[in-house]
């Protein structure tokens, strides 16, 4: 099984965002996982680094043939921002 590094991003205290990848073949068998890292917040002593995660659609995407999945990220800090990885694991069927 491979794993790769999709990127990064910064999520504000209690918000979230949407991520759409794409370029996965017909046969590749896609989970993600995210690694989280607290960030800031004005009065904050002791930031939290507290993330979900939640898989969402998987389609074909018509622009270039491939594979596309939506996943969704919430950071659950009321307080302060966090720094999120999203890594995906695959494997070719």
């Amino acid at each position: 099984m491979a794993v790769t590094d999709i990127g990064w991003t910064t999520i504000a205290a209690n918000s979230s965002t949407a991520w759409f990848i794409h370029g996965w073949g017909a046969n590749d068998a896609v989970t993600y996982s995210i690694v989280v890292f607290p960030g800031t917040g004005d009065g904050v002593p002791f930031p939290e680094a507290h993330a979900t995660l939640t898989q969402g659609e998987c389609f074909k995407w018509d622009v270039d043939g491939t594979f596309a999945h939506t996943v969704y990220i919430r950071n659950n800090a009321p307080f302060n921002s966090c720094d999120v990885h999203l890594i995906a694991s695959f494997e070719s069927l």
